[in-house]
């Protein structure tokens, strides 16, 4: 559970990102964090989120004692790779520019480092990038149930040479209804990374898509 609740926030927007399956949302305070979180439940790599997860203490310039709250901890599905503690913050933040984060992150990193995790701080520049279009465009068919006959027929036509979204859709549909019905269908497989497609370009009929060689689909994060 979060160490620190979210108050008011009156100079962003604030917010709960939903995770489905009845398990409680991931509090927010910009929608920077926003789309990190969104990020991080898009990678099939990522267990687990929480926000606000430890207090570290931190004693301040003015010789008072402190403490600093991370905005996130992430946990992965291989045991091997260590948890990041991540500070999510603008690249123009202007505590930021003028050094006065310094003691907040030092604390962060001598926090993680003794626990065998990573400290990152991560700014628009690792978040704001085109995975996560696909990210937010996809996210919503993830917890759609596919007929597994239709499933099976599309996984068997993405294996053909030069599959598309479109050309999935009008092979599999019998008119112009079932194409409408249809293709919702394709992007919940590709949201559960059951039909692959670059998701670092934009998504659209023309995506290329083509079966996984690999296990089945993660749970979601």
């Amino acid at each position: 559970m979060p160490v620190r609740k979210i108050g008011l926030c009156r100079r962003s927007v604030g917010g709960r990102v939903p995770r489905g399956g009845g398990r409680r949302g991931i509090d927010v305070e910009s929608t920077l964090e926003r789309d990190f979180v969104l990020l991080q439940r898009f990678d099939p790599a990522v267990a687990d989120i929480e926000e606000r997860p430890v207090r570290i203490p931190l004693f301040r310039l003015d010789g008072r004692a402190g403490h600093y709250v991370p905005d996130f901890l992430v946990t992965y599905r291989d045991p091997a790779r260590p948890p990041r503690l991540v500070e999510v913050k603008h690249s123009d933040d202007p505590a930021l520019l003028a050094g006065e984060l310094e003691a907040r992150l030092a604390a962060a990193r001598a926090h993680a480092s003794d626990r065998g995790w990573r400290f990152d701080l991560v700014t628009e520049r690792e978040i704001r990038i085109p995975r996560l279009d696909a990210a937010k465009f996809l996210l919503p068919y993830r917890d759609r149930a596919v007929g597994p006959e239709l499933r099976d027929r599309l996984l068997a036509l993405a294996a053909k040479p030069r599959a598309t979204v479109a050309t999935l859709r009008d092979a599999a549909a019998a008119d112009l209804m079932a194409r409408a019905q249809i293709l919702p269908d394709i992007w919940t497989l590709v949201a559960r990374r059951e039909l692959l497609a670059d998701l670092d370009c934009p998504l659209s009929l023309a995506t290329r898509l083509h079966p996984p060689t690999g296990g089945p689909p993660w749970p979601p994060a």
